[in-house]
């Protein structure tokens, strides 16, 4: 009972949580996360919840993570977690700790710590899928390279959020490493919350994006393709917030589309089916920025469990989640000319957008919805008993 320990900011988050709903035996599960948990510059509080259904410890966390390197490093540390892991161990005999944290920060590193202290299995997570020397140069390349070797060397396995991370992990890890990896998004994607509306025929052509407004993002080059769009009734609707909002309201201004460019402010997950129910496009124009590139794209598996077409860009990990051709379309990171021509196509073409929003669907299903991911962490996880 209770042999698997579970921590890390991410579980914070409901949607991400609810993978464990689908676990075959929740009574191997116990939870250690923050109290609290703040995101957007503070705009979004997460409160953890007491559950029924599982033993969950709430803690004090010290850093939301942030600009300066100290706070970064301690992104999600919990010091506390000391003496929970102490009273897991002593009153349930857990056997296995899963950080759901980089190997990059020091948090990892105090919880592998503690793990070889109380003699648990420790497993990390990444998304990384940029190699740090294309990121980072100098003391700071020596320095993030030789916590994540410490960490792997002190870890027994790592999941992996996609393809191009466990390539990087396996370069790093100790020579003669027994170190265990898994390709797995850290969740599932919820498919009865997030299907297409059934019984009616969706005659929008709203295209939408949701997520931070960032330059990173791609945004101004989704304004200006779609400015560039022959379909008169088309608009662009523009969900989250950022530091390039009034930027992109300046541009929709003055390229003339400010009537059809719609901005809403940052909505819950559980508010996200309804906008995507009676959209007839979802683009994600993502663009490499500073060393990042796209690491997995949630919104774009929740636009195709939708029954929605996916128009993004071939960067980072995106290839992953949106199959060209057949759940959407790809286009180059920045190329104005190739966004436009995808936007027109889906939107001008019904069958084309029936048959891959459907395809997209089933592709989730199988691929990333929660019965799935839930089967290969717990799956994982349990390999260290």
């Amino acid at each position: 009972m209770h042999k698997i320990i579970i921590t890390g900011y991410p579980y914070s988050f409901p949607y991400y949580f609810k993978v464990f709903e689908y676990v075959k035996n929740k009574n191997d599960f116990i939870f250690i996360l923050p109290k609290f948990w703040q995101a957007k510059d503070g705009k979004v509080r997460v409160e953890l919840k007491k559950r029924d259904d599982f033993k969950t410890y709430g803690l004090k966390t010290f850093s939301y993570g942030g600009r300066s390197l100290f706070k970064g490093l301690f992104k999600g540390w919990m010091p506390g977690i000391f003496f929970t892991l102490l009273h897991a161990k002593l009153k349930y005999r857990s056997k296995v700790l899963y950080s759901c944290s980089e190997p990059n920060l020091l948090t990892t590193l105090y919880n592998g710590f503690l793990a070889g202290v109380f003699g648990f299995k420790h497993i990390i997570f990444t998304w990384q899928n940029v190699p740090s020397e294309e990121r980072m140069v100098g003391t700071k390349l020596a320095f993030s390279n030789f916590l994540v070797r410490l960490n792997l060397a002190l870890a027994d396995g790592v999941i992996c959020g996609n393809r191009k991370a466990e390539e990087i992990i396996s370069k790093l890890k100790p020579k003669n490493s027994k170190l265990k990896t898994m390709i797995c998004p850290l969740s599932g994607v919820d498919m009865d919350r997030f299907r297409p509306e059934t019984g009616t025929v969706i005659e929008s052509k709203t295209v939408l994006f949701y997520g931070a407004l960032e330059k990173r993002k791609g945004l101004e080059f989704l304004v200006r393709a779609f400015s560039k769009l022959s379909i008169v009734d088309a608009r662009l609707v523009l969900i989250g917030t950022g530091p390039e909002k009034e930027k992109l309201k300046n541009l929709a201004e003055e390229l003339g589309i400010k009537t059809k460019v719609i901005f809403r402010d940052w909505m819950k997950n559980e508010d996200l089916p309804e906008i995507l129910q009676n959209s007839a496009v979802f683009v994600y124009p993502s663009v490499p920025s500073g060393g990042w590139e796209e690491q997995f794209g949630y919104a774009m598996a929740e636009a195709s469990a939708s029954g929605v077409p996916v128009v993004a860009t071939k960067t980072g990990s995106i290839e992953e989640v949106v199959k060209n051709g057949e759940t959407g379309i790809l286009v180059d990171s920045g190329n104005i000319e190739q966004l436009k021509n995808a936007l027109e196509n889906l939107l001008t073409n019904d069958e084309l957008r029936e048959k891959m929003g459907r395809q997209g669907r089933d592709f989730v299903v199988t691929n990333f919805s929660h019965p799935v991911i839930a089967d290969k962490i717990s799956h994982f996880l349990n390999q260290f008993l």
